[in-house]
């Protein structure tokens, strides 16, 4: 982290701050989820087989009050007669007459509850000495059955007049037999407690029709289970008779207490043992198929999520990008500002931000280094180079000088009033030029270093050429370098004006601009071709250089030694300008910084 770029940093911690919470938020909504589908799968669970032992308990209480009141319910026919006086009269005989006669006053008893529970398939009363009364519902005992044998009868007898609930299943002493479950109970006579017989209710599995009131079938499963494990009912019943399932069987085997739930990463499983006997309902739940049923709650916070993610993840971008933005453009200017090509960067002056603040210092400072440098090395160079000119020019100058004196001396003795002319003008010039105290003149001197060489010039060409001068009159006291102006007026003489039919004209203006002084020298000369345009404006472009000290070539007198020496002393690109069309003449602007010596 330590080694990466500002922007990288920057778009890490915009990550870090924005997906970091999304994370926290989305992971603590789908906990807090997961947890509610638990809560709500536990308690629909719980409800529902707390529905299903109420509905059981029901059913045992129903079935339990038919075998407790039918020994004593009278009927009709019986006037004051109970079941239990019947079936002591038919413990005592074995008068076929009385026997039809006692099943006769029973019918009606036990039809009434055959109509009123449509679960009971048959009532059986089973005497001791062999003798049983049967009534069913399409169904009946076998002629020759004796049950004292089976254990669900023993296990009857041994419950002493408790109710005793059997197996389920297909019972082979009962004609047209279905899948069914047997209550019976031991009677009793209520005066002398003598042993009667067993009284025995066929029940199909509709009497457990109410544990298919399940809210959620595709994903659960109800059993009703006995205390071995055995399957007494499942909502398909497609497993009554059959052991649970291993999972299941373990936990009903393993249940402390009257109700209990297990939980694991797959399945929900709650188990509540019916009170009045050992009986577990035991409700199982898919938790992967109720998350399959629900998900889409689930894949609606993940999509949420990682869409707010990808958001932040573009804003973070962009953001650091924006913030990053102009301090790379900065370092980038910086890295270029190694060489002596010193490149400046434009800042917005409406941002006052630190970035604003940092522009605008950054841009000072490079013009202030610049200046430095301009000043303390460029300049030393352009001045030991002026010197050395000036020191060459000196030696000729003076003995030129000196003879120019004794031509004027000769011309005034003649009375030859141009030579006289010329010679001053020319030993003028050639004074100014030697002139070694400062390279920063006058505006005046200047103009009038001008002055000199156009008397020359007009005795030469006489009436073909007219020179006027526009000049603002505060400019003329502006210090600037010497020998600019001379140069360019000398160029549109021999370029413009020379090779022109007819007269022409030069005139220089001076004026001030936003802080600069412009001198403008036109012509109405030849002008340029296109071609020459361009040529002149790359050779413009070209940096100023030194091959070295003294060294001369073409290029160091004209309008490319004038810009070489603006751009070097005062730090100007665009120190000189042109415009040139042919055959309309040819203007060219220098620029000059206003009150220079005062920075």
């Amino acid at each position: 982290m330590l080694f990466f770029n500002i922007k990288t940093k920057l778009f890490f911690v915009l990550v870090l701050v924005s997906i970091v919470p999304i994370i926290v938020v989305t992971v603590s909504s789908y906990r807090s989820y997961t947890k509610l589908v638990n809560e709500q799968t536990s308690l629909v669970a719980s409800t529902t087989i707390n529905n299903s032992v109420k509905s059981i308990e029901e059913i045992l209480q129903n079935i339990d009050r038919i075998s407790i009141t039918v020994q004593q319910q009278s009927s009709t026919a019986t006037a004051y007669s109970t079941v239990s006086d019947e079936l002591r009269k038919l413990k005592n005989t074995n008068n076929q007459y009385e026997i039809f006669i006692t099943r006769a006053k029973l019918k009606l008893i036990f039809e009434n509850i055959l109509l009123g529970y449509n679960y009971i398939n048959g009532i059986y009363l089973f005497m001791p000495d062999g003798k049983f009364i049967s009534y069913g519902n399409g169904t009946d005992l076998m002629v020759d059955y004796i049950p004292f044998e089976d254990e669900w009868y023993k296990q009857t007898v041994a419950s002493k007049g408790e109710l005793y609930i059997g197996d389920v299943g297909v019972k082979p002493y009962i004609i047209n037999a279905k899948s069914s479950i047997g209550f019976s109970r031991s009677l009793y006579d209520p005066n002398s407690n003598e042993f009667l017989g067993v009284f025995m209710l066929d029940c199909s599995m509709d009497i457990f029709a109410g544990l298919n009131r399940n809210p959620a079938p595709s994903i659960s499963n109800i059993y009703l289970a006995n205390d071995k494990g055995k399957i007494l009912y499942d909502a398909t019943s497609s497993h009554i008779g059959e052991d649970l399932p291993d999972g299941l069987l373990s936990k009903a085997l393993a249940m402390m207490g009257s109700k209990q739930q297990f939980n694991d990463s797959k399945n929900l499983t709650v188990i509540q043992a019916v009170p009045s006997n050992h009986w577990k309902v035991i409700a199982n739940i898919s938790v992967a198929k109720v998350y399959e049923e629900y998900g889409i709650s689930q894949k609606l916070i993940i999509y949420i999520a990682a869409s707010c993610a990808i958001i932040f993840l573009l804003l973070s971008f962009f953001l650091s990008n924006l913030i990053t933005k102009p301090i790379i453009q900065l370092t980038k200017v910086m890295r270029k500002n190694k060489s002596q090509r010193f490149v400046t960067i434009e800042t917005d002056k409406k941002r006052v931000d630190e970035i604003g603040i940092l522009y605008h210092e950054f841009g000072k400072m490079m013009k202030d280094i610049d200046t430095h440098i301009r000043e303390s090395y460029q300049n030393r160079i352009l001045t030991m180079d002026s010197q050395m000119k000036a020191l060459e020019a000196q030696i000729n100058s003076h003995f030129l000088y000196n003879t120019l004196e004794s031509i004027n001396s000769i011309a005034e003795i003649e009375e030859v009033e141009s030579i006289v002319v010329m010679t001053k003008a020319l030993g003028d010039m050639f004074r100014y030029s030697i002139k070694t105290d400062s390279e920063l003149v006058a505006a005046a001197e200047e103009i009038q270093h001008v002055d000199n060489y156009m008397a020359i010039q007009q005795i030469r060409y006489g009436d073909k050429i007219t020179f006027h001068k526009e000049m603002e009159e505060h400019i003329l006291q502006t210090r600037m370098l010497k020998l600019l102006l001379q140069p360019l007026v000398e160029n549109a003489i021999y370029h413009g004006l020379e090779n022109k039919r007819g007269k022409g004209q030069i005139t220089i203006k001076g004026y001030e601009q936003e802080e600069l002084v412009i001198f403008e020298i036109c012509d109405d000369g030849v002008g340029m071709s296109q071609e020459q345009v361009i040529e002149l404006k790359q050779l413009l472009s070209q940096p100023p250089e030194f091959s070295s000290i003294g060294q001369r070539t073409k290029q160091s007198i004209g309008i490319k030694n004038v810009h070489s020496r603006l751009s070097l002393y005062y730090g100007l690109e665009d120190a000189v300008t042109f415009e040139s069309e042919k055959n309309k003449g040819t203007t060219v602007k220098i620029k000059v910084p206003l009150n220079w010596e005062k920075r």
